[in-house]
């Protein structure tokens, strides 16, 4: 009887998901009209999005990255977070396994330290110029450092592998200092919470978008976030909403986060396929929320300019 019961709460809890998502389709499609704009003002811009766990961040990342590459940009994508063992190479290629870490290309751990006990430069082997002065060009980087496709180019700092191996510190230096040659758009996916400020990773980022998803530790998250910002003396900064499955929790997200002085690009709605990518470890179809997308790339269009 108690199984039976769990089941028609699981039926019943899915249908309801299922109709609210239909009533913020219309609302979405009533209010936004797809239009072209020039996206360019975006090219050569390291993007970092953070948030809380959970709050979706993997997944903008990967619908941002499929919706800016559609105009033939090309999008850089850095896979930073070392606890994901997934990661972005399955939410954007569907791959079972993620490519060689960047750390490896810089001499691993035994060259590489913590931005905090060693705040230098990330260097190469054998040259002394700092990456941050000297890009990176794509052709002196092995290919299994990096999978390229659809002009999305995915690279991936570092996982933690072993027990005992230590902090993800040394990782943190590859991705505040890994900086590409050429006009692409980075799109930095980092872990979970705000440790990455202590270690200040944003030091060489032009743009810190937060995720929120429907909870208020993600709402006082994304406060902290405008507030290590402003005190690194970074202005260009926004929040997109995630999972938000009623026009009521819309309004009710968007004024907690405007009283605490922080501006909304967008939102992406619930959607029963991208839940389902994420139960059973699929890539995300992005069409699925393509309208959803195209406001926030045009939000942060306008902001640019």
């Amino acid at each position: 009887m108690q199984e039976r019961n769990t089941t028609k709460e699981i039926l019943s809890v899915n249908m309801w998901f299922k109709s609210t998502e239909i009533k913020m389709n219309t609302i979405i499609k009533n209010n936004i009209t797809e239009s072209n704009f020039d996206q360019s003002v975006l090219n050569g811009k390291r993007i970092l999005i953070c948030g809380k766990g959970g709050s979706g961040k993997s997944t903008i990342v990967t619908l941002l990255a499929n919706r800016l590459s559609k105009n033939k940009q090309k999008v850089i994508v850095l896979d930073s977070d070392a606890s994901n063992p997934g990661g972005l190479a399955r939410l954007l290629f569907g791959m079972r396994e993620g490519v060689k870490p960047l750390i490896d290309f810089f001499g691993g751990r035994e060259k590489v330290e913590c931005p905090v006990d060693n705040p230098s430069v990330l260097t190469r082997l054998n040259d002394d110029v700092p990456i941050t002065e000297k890009f990176i060009d794509l052709s002196e980087l092995p290919k299994e450092y990096y999978e390229e496709r659809n002009g999305i180019t995915l690279f991936q700092a570092g996982k933690i592998n072993q027990p005992f191996e230590g902090c993800d510190g040394p990782m943190s230096k590859v991705t505040r200092d890994f900086i590409v040659k050429g006009n692409c758009i980075t799109l930095i996916d980092v872990e979970a919470g705000i440790e990455h400020y202590g270690r200040g990773i944003e030091k060489n980022v032009d743009w810190v978008i937060v995720v929120v998803d429907p909870t208020f530790e993600s709402i006082l998250i994304a406060q902290k976030v405008g507030i290590l910002c402003q005190g690194m003396g970074m202005k260009d900064l926004g929040v997109i909403l995630n999972k938000v499955y009623t026009n009521e929790l819309k309004m009710y997200l968007e004024k907690e986060l405007y009283e605490r002085g922080l501006n909304v690009y967008g939102l992406v709605k619930y959607n029963h396929e991208l839940f389902q990518a994420g139960l059973t470890g699929s890539p995300i179809n992005s069409s699925v929320v393509m309208i959803d997308i195209d406001k926030i790339v045009k939000s942060m269009v306008e902001n640019m300019e």
